[in-house]
């Protein structure tokens, strides 16, 4: 049987145990730039902004190649019409909703700057959301690993640490 408890938690805990360590990695990176972010509160709150968005349309893109694996509509192989396809909708909708996000950034606080590190930050983590869901699925798959027990936690754990690092580049290539 494909779909056992045993299975699932032989699957999952190696993967979630890296995954917490990760995390807390990615705690200290914030802790450590606590100040920059200090600067400008408002950059608080872009935190959850991008990595929850990016996290979204990358478990969304997850889930597709996932299921697409499973039911074999997408070939373990990187390449393909169908991975392809899935690839630039998860692009065209992280464009969509960070252009939308700038504008929304733009009316409230009239700042060009914050609307740049906003759309930067949330393109650059979603071009990192699909380098890291697409791998992660084929590999597991192709290891017989479920890629339901392992993609959703891989991209939500690299959408919290690259969420960070990217708008902390964005902020230092802004310049603020």
């Amino acid at each position: 049987m494909f779909y056992s408890m045993k299975k699932i938690l032989k699957d999952s805990i190696p993967i979630l145990t890296i995954l917490m360590i990760v995390e807390i990695f990615g705690g200290q990176i914030l802790n450590f730039h606590l100040e920059k972010f200090l600067l400008l509160p408002i950059l608080l709150m872009f935190i959850p902004v991008v990595n929850g968005v990016c996290g979204n349309i990358g478990s969304v893109l997850g889930a597709r190649v996932s299921s697409g694996l499973h039911v074999g509509y997408i070939t373990p192989d990187f390449r393909g019409k169908e991975l392809r396809e899935n690839v630039i909708g998860a692009l065209i909708l992280s464009l969509l909703t960070f252009c939308f996000l700038g504008c929304l950034i733009y009316v409230i606080s009239i700042s060009f700057k914050l609307v740049l590190i906003m759309m930067g930050a949330g393109l650059l983590l979603t071009l990192g959301m699909i380098c890291l869901c697409i791998p992660t699925a084929i590999v597991s798959f192709r290891k017989g690993i479920d890629p339901d027990n392992v993609v959703i936690p891989v991209l939500t754990t690299g959408a919290d640490v690259l969420g960070i690092l990217c708008l902390l580049l964005m902020i230092k290539l802004v310049g603020i």
